[in-house]
């Protein structure tokens, strides 16, 4: 029996340039990039279910082929009569880094929660091995809705769900730095597994290293914790056992869009295969290095089945 995942958050319209002034149109989302990367860099049956709400609107059916094609599991694909998918613009500077524009106000992952229908949908959720949520997953919430999200995150780890949890902060989705604070470390509080990078933690918190950041949480009861810092490696901490690894060597950067993101899917499928966290994160990091190395956050599969032949988490074992 194939082991299940149930990621949670939003996917949008993604446009990025291909040459000046043409713009290549795609999907992605934090979360639904990790879950793409997972299910791809799965070397066993895992079934990986996407939580989320769309339009009605033929946008939102493309957009539902495209999560079908990557062999995710839509039936948790809430459809929305009044809201349509959220769309985000990347610009990358000569380095690689890069910016986004978004229209998102009334994007209808917003409204999953209220389209939910309360006991039949944790019963949907009930038994996945493991529920992933990000920052932005809380961001885009109002209020309540993001109270309803902590209960029944609160509900899937009591039935046995290992919780795992990306801040991603970005400033612009939140009407505080200290809101999004209390909300973290609220979700910090029931995660299993967590997933940050330095850089939030520096903003939000005043950390100036990854051991600081393994310490905190540490302190907050994660078992299982893996600060990405870029350029600069990773470190970790599981079962109380300290590791770190260096990134993996990038000979041209050309976007970094989904760098963080890939490395989660990486990480969750060699963890899911059986892969020890010391290891899992070398094989996350080599995914990670291959995909800041093209345009976009979805490496197209022509690209990617050229890596996945000499890469695979096994090899890191």
């Amino acid at each position: 029996m194939s082991k299940r995942i149930v990621i949670m958050g939003e996917c949008m319209v993604e446009l990025f340039q291909l040459v000046e002034n043409v713009y290549h149109q795609a999907f992605a989302g934090d979360v639904f990039n990790t879950a793409v990367y997972l299910k791809r860099c799965a070397e066993q049956p895992i079934e990986v279910q996407f939580f989320t709400a769309v339009g009605t609107d033929l946008i939102s059916d493309k957009l539902v082929r495209a999560v079908e094609r990557e062999k995710i599991d839509t039936q948790l694909i809430l459809r929305s009569k009044t809201a349509r998918p959220g769309l985000y613009m990347i610009n990358t500077d000569a380095f690689g880094e890069r910016s986004f524009v978004y229209w998102r106000d009334t994007s209808a992952a917003k409204q999953v929660l209220q389209l939910a229908s309360g006991q039949q949908r944790l019963a949907e959720l009930t038994g996945a091995e493991m529920f992933f949520f990000s920052g932005i997953t809380l961001a885009i919430l109002n209020d309540s809705d993001r109270e309803a999200l902590f209960a029944l995150v609160a509900e899937l780890k009591a039935s046995g769900s290992r919780i795992i949890f990306d801040p991603n902060y970005r400033s612009a989705l939140w009407p505080t730095a200290e809101a999004a604070k209390a909300a973290f470390l609220r979700a910090y509080a029931l995660a299993d597994v967590a997933l940050p990078g330095l850089d939030d933690h520096k903003v939000l918190f005043a950390a100036t290293c990854t051991e600081q950041v393994v310490a905190q949480l540490s302190a907050l009861g994660v078992e299982e914790i893996v600060v990405k810092n870029g350029k600069d490696g990773i470190s970790g901490r599981y079962q109380g056992q300290d590791f770190s690894a260096l990134a993996y060597p990038v000979k041209k950067v050309v976007d970094t869009t989904a760098a963080g993101d890939s490395f989660n899917g990486g990480y969750l499928a060699a963890r899911l295969g059986g892969i020890a966290p010391a290891q899992a994160v070398k094989f996350a990091a080599r995914l990670a290095g291959f995909v800041v190395e093209h345009t976009g956050a979805i490496v197209g599969k022509e690209h990617f089945n050229g890596f996945w032949a000499k890469n695979r988490p096994s090899q890191f074992r």
